[in-house]
């Protein structure tokens, strides 16, 4: 009885994934703003694992991984990352 007063009161965690794990956010790369010259420090913040980035070039956005949860978005220096 208490577990279900809580459940309806208390704020549980969300993702934006819908039913099925699918992402409904998209993450896109603008190359023209990512100088592709260094380390992409977003990549160390996705919780996820979702960006890669291969020597210094643009990072990759795994679809499958992302909840499009925009903490890399928030983090890009450059604004290359944006949430659609």
């Amino acid at each position: 009885m208490m577990n279900n007063f809580l459940n309806r009161f208390v704020a549980q965690p969300q993702d934006n994934r819908k039913e099925g794990g699918v992402n409904h956010n998209n993450i896109l790369v603008n190359k023209r703003r990512c100088p592709q010259n260094h380390p992409c420090p977003s990549v160390k913040v996705c919780p996820y694992g979702a960006l890669t980035q291969q020597g210094f070039s643009a990072p990759i956005v795994d679809m499958d991984k992302c909840v499009g949860c925009g903490k890399c978005v928030k983090f890009c220096p450059m604004r290359a990352l944006s949430l659609e």
